[in-house]
């Protein structure tokens, strides 16, 4: 697990949770999102960052990886956002 802090000070949660699954949580008030035309999101955008994309690079524990998928993980908790993403 590594924690980072976005531009706010709001901390970020990264946790692999797989081989090729990262979660990336924390308190964001509002959040962005966009889909492509078959509803796949290919871009998440927490309160103060980060932004993913899909296509894009994460970094985590000192490897860059490539995100492949993003999906929304509902964590029933308000104000706590969270995403899993399909990395390689």
């Amino acid at each position: 697990m590594e924690i980072k802090k976005n531009r706010y000070g709001h901390e970020r949660t990264y946790e692999k949770i797989s081989d090729t699954r990262i979660r990336v949580m924390g308190e964001s008030l509002v959040s962005r999102f966009s889909e492509d035309d078959d509803g796949n999101i290919t871009m998440y955008d927490f309160e103060g960052g980060p932004c993913f994309n899909v296509g894009g690079m994460v970094t985590f524990q000192k490897w860059k990886w490539k995100v492949k998928k993003i999906t929304i993980d509902d964590t029933k908790i308000e104000n706590l956002s969270s995403v899993v993403l399909e990395i390689n």
